[in-house]
Order: C-alpha cells, then structure tokens, then sequence
C-alpha cells in the first residue's frame, strides 16, 4: 500500500478521533461542569501514569523487530501476548491493593472508588497498545485504524445509553465506560490478530531479552514523554484546585487535537523508516517535517482567532477561561508536532536513547517552570511552563537528529514552493485512492 494512501487512511481515522473526542470532551463537560470534570481528568490520568510506569514499552520496538531484527510476527505477537498480560495482571493487581492508602494523600478530592475503576483498565490498555504497535510496524494500517476508532466511539455511545439510565450516578457511570471501552477495544485487538497470525502466548528468552533491552528505554521515553504531557494537571491540582483542573483539562484537549495531522504522518513514516534505507528514510522525515511546519502553524494561526467563541459556543460561558491557556499552548503545540516525528524517525533506526534523554530534559524543565509560575500566574502558568518544555524538547531532538544523519536544518523546517505545490497534488491523489478503495471494497 502506497505511502499517500496509508496517509489518506490513517488521516481519516484522525479527523474521526478528532470529532468524537470533541463531542464527547462537550457533552462530558456539560454533564459533569468543571469540578466533576477535573475528577473525571484525575482518576482516568491515574490509571494512565500506572499504564505508562509499567507498560515497558514493548510495542514501541515492534517495527525495529519485524523489519531490522526480521522476527516473524507470529513469534512476535505470541510474545506480546504473554507478556502482556504477565505485566498487565501484576500491575493492575498491585496498584488495586495500593489505591486506599495512597489516593487520600495524593489526590484527596477524588473519591477512591473512581480511580479504582479506573485502574480496572490497565491491563487492556496494555494489551491495545502492545498490538497497536505491532499492526503499525506490519503496516497493516486498515486495522490499525479501525481499533483506534473503537475505544473512544464505543466510550462515547455506552456512557450515554447508560448515563440515561442512571442520571444521578454520572460521574460514575463515565469512569465505568472508559475502562469498559477499553476492555472492548483489547479484546478486539486480539481478534483482529487471531486471524492473521496462530495466536497463542509464546517465549523466547532470547527476544524477550532483547525486547526488554531495547523497550526499557523506549518506555523511559513513553512515560516521560507521558508525563511532560500530564504533569501540569498533577501541580494544578496541587497548588490550585479541581475546577481549575476541569478548565485547563479543556484548553489541553483542544490543543492536543491538532497533533491528529502530524501523527498520522509520524504513524505511516515509522514502518517506513524501519524498513527502508538510511537516505531513503532522510528524504521522507524531511518532507513530513515541512509539510507539519506549514499546515499546524496555519492551524494555530487560526484557533487562536476563533478559539474564545467557539468554546463559549460548544462549552458554554462556565469554560470561557479555558481560552487564554489555550493560546498560550499554541507555540508548544509547534514544537511538540515537530518533535514527534523526528522522534518517531529516529525510534524506528534504533536511537531510543535520543528520545529517552530528550524526554527526561523536557520533564525536568516542565516540572521546575510549573512550580515557578503556577502560584504566580495560574492556568496561564500551567500553559506557559508546557510551551517552554516542549520547544526546549525540540530544539534538542531536532539538534540530535542533525547529528546522527547530517541533514542541514533549513531541510527539516524551511518549507519551499516545492512544498506549497505538494497540497493540489496530494488533494487529487487522495480522492483517486478513495474511489479506487470503494470499487476494490465492491
């Protein structure tokens, strides 16, 4: 499958992802206000640092494996599997016994029982994420997309049929159908590769050796990438409230929509890069990296306009100060955009240390800029410090990235008329390969 048409698939799952979580980031917001929505953020981002901490990241070294290490992926994906639900099962287990002791000291305002259920999704996130990497690094991008499409549809369906049954346990019933969903997608991930593959739980000491070795710093890289994402809700809770976590929780989410264009780019160049040459690898992250400069800077140009009435409009005037961090957002949102395809580049050579290091600097600076400026300046400081952080990560896994393959700057991020003529020709190729997917699909 050509590149353009493993980016047409994967752009339109993005645009899907991107309209179901505004539609189910509004009707949440409007049912549970802005305290109850803090919760919601706080419980589902406890189960989520648990998942990242303990994942090890695996599935990131899928594509280094299958297409550098060439390990069939059936061995693969029985692999997985064990491990999986060996990591899965002990990490839920554990921060199940943990929860009553440590959620009244660390998240006090947050009822245990929430982030209980909550932490009930650990495994299945583990599980979906472990094979969405796999399908990705086979390439197999129509089933990637359409279990990326699954877990946050059915989420949005199911805690509104049951929220209408159960109307005074909203809060609730919202945490129950997001670890729900999440065991729905799982267990379809899992169906979707039975049929490929003789899918069974395998060990190798060998590969699971070297998947360990090589997926500890992919997950370092994860779960600092992670937290550098997420840390800023944590110290707002701490030094402001739960509301305001509801507030900013809405600005991060708007923001966070327009890395929908640059990861389906980074999604369908990772394969890509695995599998191809050094050079030919150079010649594609360069003309994805301009090509992200040009459509996300246009992007935020345009958010920034029409951000204040549109979130007053979808969101009502209780969230008009989700506006300001927002726009304060943009310029990290950037840099982020950048950096997650040069990163996911240089994941798929065999550098995740560039990552890993790059990671820990940004989270450091993300941490020391949020404790300075929240008590100062509140949510505008939770957004300033994210900005700070993530173009400080750039500018150093861009300089990494020079180094390790002598590409001049000006190639990465000056876009030229070459790039501009790029968009008509892409536009007609686009609607060629859905009218061809549709008499193929016939």
């Amino acid at each position: 499958m050509s590149f353009l048409k493993n980016v047409s698939y994967t752009f339109v799952t993005k645009m899907g992802l991107l309209i179901t979580g505004l539609i189910t980031s509004i009707v949440i917001a409007r049912m549970l206000g802005a305290e109850g929505k803090g919760m919601l953020s706080l419980a589902v981002l406890s189960a989520s640092v648990i998942y990242s901490l303990t994942n090890l990241g695996l599935g990131s070294g899928s594509g280094y494996f299958l297409g550098r290490r060439k390990i069939d992926k059936t061995i693969l994906a029985g692999i997985w599997l064990s491990l999986s639900l060996l990591i899965g099962g002990l990490a839920m287990s554990l921060s199940l016994i943990l929860a009553p002791v440590a959620v009244p000291r660390i998240l006090p305002d947050v009822p245990v029982g929430l982030i209980i259920i909550a932490l009930c999704s650990i495994p299945f996130s583990i599980i979906l994420y472990n094979f969405q990497m796999l399908s990705r690094a086979d390439a197999d991008f129509r089933a990637f997309n359409i279990i990326e499409l699954v877990q946050p549809v059915f989420f949005l369906l199911a805690f509104l049929l049951v929220a209408w049954f159960f109307p005074d346990s909203k809060l609730l019933v919202v945490v129950g159908m997001f670890t729900f969903s999440l065991f729905v997608a799982a267990m379809l991930v899992l169906f979707v590769w039975s049929r490929k593959v003789k899918l069974r739980p395998r060990w190798d000491g060998g590969i699971v050796k070297s998947a360990m070795g090589f997926g500890v710093m992919g997950h370092m890289t994860s779960f600092l990438g992670f937290l550098n994402l997420r840390v800023d809700l944590l110290l707002l809770n701490f030094f402001m409230s739960v509301e305001a976590v509801g507030f900013y929780s809405i600005s991060v989410m708007i923001a966070e929509k327009i890395w929908f264009f640059p990861d389906t780019l980074a999604i369908v160049l990772y394969p890509r890069v695995a599998h191809g040459s050094d050079e030919e690898a150079n010649i594609q992250t360069s003309i994805v990296c301009r090509q992200v400069v040009l459509i996300v800077t246009a992007v935020c140009i345009v958010l920034a306009v029409v951000a204040r009435p549109l979130i007053v409009l979808l969101y009502s005037d209780l969230f008009s100060s989700a506006f300001a961090p927002l726009v304060f957002l943009l310029p990290g949102v950037l840099s982020a955009s950048l950096a997650r395809v040069l990163g996911s580049d240089l994941l798929a050579r065999g550098h995740p240390r560039v990552n890993m290091l790059t990671g820990f600097v940004a989270l450091i600076t993300n941490v020391g800029c949020n404790i300075l400026f929240i008590p100062k300046y509140g949510i505008l400081g939770a957004a300033l410090a994210t900005s700070i952080s993530y173009t400080l990560h750039f500018i150093i896994i861009l300089w990494a990235f020079v180094r390790i393959n002598g590409l001049p700057v000006s190639s990465i991020l000056v876009p030229g008329r070459e790039d501009l003529m790029r968009f008509p020709d892409a536009v007609t190729k686009l609607i060629k390969v859905f009218r061809e997917g549709r008499r193929t699909e016939r």
